[in-house]
């Protein structure tokens, strides 16, 4: 079982993934479970240790702004590499769920492998305002608002990343608006997905984020470049901590190439 396989994702119905089409191929290839990790973060951490990484994060801190005084941390082992966070409420009910996967990945680019955490999911839902009736209110995907706690879980995975002794985090994001969230620590390992997802940006910054992540995701956007409608792709998003990583990975060759896509390729509504 490959580490894309029990993905979050294909749960949900978002079966989406081929591993060969990605840039990173998972090197272990297997998971292997074990007793006695029910409790523990990658067989390692214990509820403290992590407990202690979001503090560190602000996570908590942030939480309380947003109404939530007391709360509850769980973590749910699956395998020795594969692990569930969930922070809850005293109801029990869930406010922030991360499912993160640690494995050795080999980069195709440089043909290297360093070990990797994967998010394979991310949830955040503020659920003191309830569920809303109008689905335009919502982004693709949502049940709830989310908590706007985006700068505090990248903090979390970067700080758990250097703890674990990983080269960085990535992440495949499923739709255009959770990767504009993920976009301020992260870059696409394409330069020409980079590219394309920056000219979106570019083409339509006056947009509306909700309204902008709608359209791309009905048929909404035309490539201009093909006179076709524009079909959203998916790729992996990267954060390297690793200092060589990061400079092999987004070089001069790659900066030039984001560049030149990003300020060339035109996009446009289709009324």
């Amino acid at each position: 079982m490959s580490i894309f396989s029990g993905s979050d994702k294909s749960a949900s119905g978002q079966s989406y993934i081929d591993p060969e089409a990605l840039g990173l191929i998972d090197v272990n290839r297997e998971f292997k479970t074990h007793l006695g990790i029910e409790d523990t973060l990658f067989n390692r951490f214990s509820t403290k240790d992590v407990q202690e990484l979001l503090e560190q994060s602000g996570m908590f801190e942030m939480l309380q702004f947003r109404g939530f005084q007391k709360t509850k941390l769980e973590i749910h082992g699956i395998s020795e590499v594969d692990n569930r966070i969930y922070i809850k409420t005293e109801e029990n009910e869930t406010l922030v769920h991360m499912r993160l996967k640690f494995s050795d990945f080999l980069f195709k680019k440089i043909n290297e492998s360093f070990p990797m955490i994967y998010i394979d999911w991310l949830l955040s839902q503020n659920v003191k305002l309830g569920k809303l009736g109008e689905k335009k209110k919502l982004f693709e995907g949502q049940e709830y608002p989310g908590l706007n706690i985006m700068n505090e879980i990248t903090s979390f995975i970067r700080l758990l990343s250097g703890k674990i002794g990983a080269a960085g985090a990535f992440n495949i994001p499923e739709y255009f608006h959770d990767a504009v969230l993920f976009h301020k620590n992260f870059r696409y390992l394409s330069p020409e997905k980079e590219g394309e997802f920056r000219a979106l940006l570019r083409c339509f910054k006056k947009e509306n984020l909700r309204s902008l992540s709608g359209a791309i995701h009905s048929g909404k956007i035309l490539d201009r470049q093909t006179s076709a409608v524009y079909s959203w792709s998916y790729g992996e998003m990267v954060s390297a901590t690793n200092p060589f990583l990061e400079k092999s990975l987004f070089d001069e060759q790659y900066d030039s190439m984001v560049a030149r896509i990003s300020e060339t390729r035109e996009f446009s509504r289709i009324d």
